[in-house]
């Protein structure tokens, strides 16, 4: 599995987006990547102007819970930057 080792936020983002772009991500599977926050940086990604949509889904975790998490999704052709 690809991580990121860094809290640098600008490459938390770069690195979100790189995996946007193969597949959507849930809030734990990119927290397992180790974006520790997710929502914060898909936030900071929107303000820029990506267009990442949200939808909810449960998941499993490692002990067994359900958990009902985020789950993003860039529309890579709807990209509008800000300037």
């Amino acid at each position: 599995m690809e991580t990121i080792n860094t809290t640098d936020t600008h490459e938390q983002r770069l690195f979100i987006l790189q995996c946007l772009r193969k597949k959507e991500h849930s809030t734990h599977e990119l927290r397992a990547k180790g974006i520790y926050y997710p929502p914060a940086r898909i936030k900071e990604l929107r303000d820029k102007g990506y267009v990442i949509d949200t939808f909810y889904r449960d998941e499993t975790d490692s002990s067994g819970l359900v958990h009902r998490v985020g789950v993003y999704v860039l529309h890579e052709n709807e990209v509008s930057q800000k300037s």
